[in-house]
């Protein structure tokens, strides 16, 4: 065969990145990471952007993983490339006892036991309240950069330590827009802190009774007390309640909220979806054991409640139906529930906390041995933090972060 006609061989069997076979190169991608794949190959040419751009590519290769349904409730805008990412990201983070994570324990970061942590401004600021009536912000980022344990303190940003008059600092709330935080105790009071001048509080509102949560969203803040009353406050007027609501029997516990209802969950073993708008309850829900702990995102509400189990409740339409209930492996209260694409995080009095699969049916990824109590705990995309009854916070980030 003469020059020529190799050469017409050659091309006629040559593979070319346009020309590519979709089966080869799903192949080659699952050797792969999703975010490279997603974020760099989708670049390389038109055939690849096809084929990446499409959902049943993302939805293959997480069912190719882990075989059960997910998500818990159906989306039919969920987001699968960002899903594939994160459950990917998720498990290698936390596989192996979170082997891929590095923890920043800080001993005595309050006099007493830590009640709330709250990861804010994007990661970079932890704030922590306890039973000694102090709230206290912490630097993540001076954090990452430390070596030596005993360094750890140098990274408090601002203490104040009567921030509720030596009472009880048992909940916070942040407003992102406008830099603002919130925190209740059990002096009645709710007081507003701006996150730029943080030594005194720029508002404050006495209720009738010790307030035990608050949450913010869209503009709303909301509390719940131990007098069962729900007291809903928009930030853009003043900290004065535009109204509250008495739906419960015992104390309220916990809170969620989107831009049109309030949820809260309290020991009377109810929770009660509160429409604030219409001004009046759509629904009401019973359990066994009373909630503690409440998660509302990615179109599903997440409750963990005192007998160790979590329910996830179904809001689509505006149902609100009580949609899966399942035992977390925890062998008491369930005291923190956090959500994301990738992962369930829950904490409890058993001294653990246990990174789940966000499947139904969820088995761990990792259980995390504490050394005492969790009283709350936050996340923010990779990081999470706990408030502990030893006095401490434990935070931790990926190793990446910390070099």
């Amino acid at each position: 065969m003469d020059a020529k006609g190799d050469s017409e061989d050659n091309e006629e069997y040559s593979l070319k990145l346009d020309s590519i076979p979709p089966e080869i190169f799903l192949h080659i991608c699952s050797f792969l990471s999703a975010k490279f794949v997603i974020n760099v190959l989708s670049k390389v040419c038109q055939n690849f952007h096809d084929i990446i751009e499409n959902d049943t590519t993302w939805k293959m290769r997480i069912f190719r993983k882990w075989p059960k349904k997910y998500p818990m409730v159906p989306d039919p805008n969920f987001d699968w490339k960002e899903a594939c990412i994160e459950r990917e990201e998720n498990y290698e983070l936390w596989k192996n006892c979170g082997e891929k994570m590095k923890i920043f324990h800080i001993k005595d970061a309050h006099f007493g036991s830590v009640n709330v942590v709250n990861i804010i401004e994007n990661g970079w600021i932890c704030a922590s309240g306890g039973r000694d009536g102090a709230l206290k912000l912490w630097n993540v980022i001076d954090l990452k950069a430390m070596v030596e344990p005993q360094d750890y303190k140098s990274c408090l940003i601002s203490e104040k330590r009567a921030a509720h008059s030596n009472a009880w600092l048992w909940s916070i709330a942040y407003d992102q827009q406008n830099k603002m935080l919130y925190s209740g105790g059990f002096d009645c009071n709710i007081k507003t802190w701006d996150l730029d001048n943080p030594e005194h509080p720029v508002a404050s509102h006495s209720l009738s009774s010790p307030i035990l949560c608050l949450t913010f969203a869209h503009n709303i803040l909301a509390s719940g007390c131990y007098g069962r009353c729900v007291s809903i406050f928009d930030s853009r007027v003043s900290i004065q309640p535009v109204f509250q609501h008495i739906h419960h029997k015992k104390p309220v516990i916990c809170l969620a909220a989107d831009e049109k209802f309030i949820i809260s969950g309290s020991e009377d073993k109810t929770i009660v979806v509160y429409d604030k708008i219409a001004r009046k309850v759509l629904k009401t829900l019973q359990f066994e054991g009373f909630p503690l702990s409440m998660c509302y995102d990615y179109q599903q509400l997440l409750v963990g409640d005192v007998l160790g189990y979590f329910h996830v409740i179904d809001p689509t339409e505006q149902s609100f139906e009580l949609a899966l209930t399942y035992k977390t492996g925890h062998k008491q209260k369930v005291t923190g529930i956090e959500n994301s694409l990738g992962s369930i995080i829950t904490s409890s009095t058993d001294k653990s906390i246990r990174v789940l699969q966000p499947n139904i049916d969820p088995e761990p990824i990792t259980v995390l041995n504490c050394a005492s109590e969790v009283s709350k705990i936050s996340t923010y995309k990779h990081m999470l933090a706990s408030a502990n009854t030893d006095d401490s916070i434990s935070i931790w980030i990926p190793e990446e972060e910390c070099s």
